[in-house]
């Protein structure tokens, strides 16, 4: 066995009733013992034994001292036996962020079979566009759409999904429809970005990709506000396909016979060598699901 702390052999001797003893129960020899207790007694500036050849007894020290050892130690017991219950099983709050439209869509009709399988799981579901700092904002995961940049942060890929450019029926009759992926710049384009940088759209026509700059007089960072502004008429929308698709079905929205690559969505973390079991089981419960 291991030789525990100066405090964990030091009650151990206690209540064994000498140094032998508690060398015997430690697999150590006497002397290693006699150190620990040496230790804690030159820390203290005080002795805590009266050492005689057979048996170990408490000085009045060593009583004051025996007493609150013994607190300590079912402290320490207590913390572990907390920390190990925590890591084995998903339990604790769960710090998750997420942009607005996608958990509405995809995470929330799955909470109750998560809550089901864990129970003691407590989430806190945080929309946000924005790319926070996940250590400073205590965030366990983050789930981001789009292809990501490099970082520090580990990301798992949970789905991926074609995204079109469509606007109304009547923004086509009254403006006409581009006849290629560069037409597409004299277009009003609807922006998922808020920032006035300029935006590039990356279609394809016949496999053959390229990049077109675009500009509108309406960006938002909210899909759904998109999808709304374009039903209305307002410019051409380039969205995820399963956010429109009834929309599309309806007649509401038309989409041009452009090429898009498929958008990654993923789970982000921190670079953590143990990751918390409620991470995990959430992170795997997502891939799971979102696959299908």
């Amino acid at each position: 066995m291991k030789i525990g702390t100066p405090l964990e052999v030091f009650v151990k001797v206690v209540e064994l009733g000498s140094f032998s003893e508690a060398s015997r129960y430690f697999d150590v020899t006497p002397s290693a013992i006699s150190r620990q207790i040496s230790q804690i007694e030159d820390e203290l500036g005080a002795r805590l034994f009266y050492r005689t050849t057979r048996k170990q007894s408490l000085t009045e020290s060593g009583e004051i001292y025996h007493s609150y050892a013994l607190r300590i130690n079912a402290e320490m017991s207590a913390a572990k036996l907390a920390v190990s219950q925590l890591t084995e099983r998903p339990r604790g709050i769960l710090h998750v962020t997420a942009e607005k439209d996608f958990a509405e869509t995809f995470i929330l009709p799955l909470l109750p079979e998560f809550f089901s399988c864990f129970p003691e799981v407590d989430l806190q579901l945080s929309l946000d566009t924005r790319l926070v700092d996940l250590v400073e904002d205590a965030i366990d995961i983050a789930i981001r759409v789009g292809h990501l940049n490099d970082s520090s942060l580990v990301a798992r890929k949970l789905m991926s999904s074609p995204s079109v450019v469509c606007a109304s029926p009547a923004y086509f009759k009254k403006q006409g429809q581009p006849a290629d992926i560069q037409a597409l710049g004299q277009h009003n384009c609807l922006s998922f970005r808020t920032t006035a940088s300029q935006l590039l759209w990356r279609l394809g026509q016949h496999s053959q990709f390229e990049e077109v700059r675009v500009n509108g007089n309406f960006r938002a960072n909210s899909l759904s506000i998109l999808r709304d502004a374009a039903v209305m008429g307002l410019g051409v929308i380039y969205i995820p396909q399963w956010f429109v698709q009834k929309e599309i079905n309806e007649g509401l929205l038309q989409v041009l016979n452009f090429e898009s690559q498929e958008t990654p969505v993923y789970a982000v973390f921190a670079n953590n060598r143990q990751l918390a079991p409620k991470v995990r089981v959430f992170i795997d419960f997502l891939a799971e699901h979102l696959s299908r």
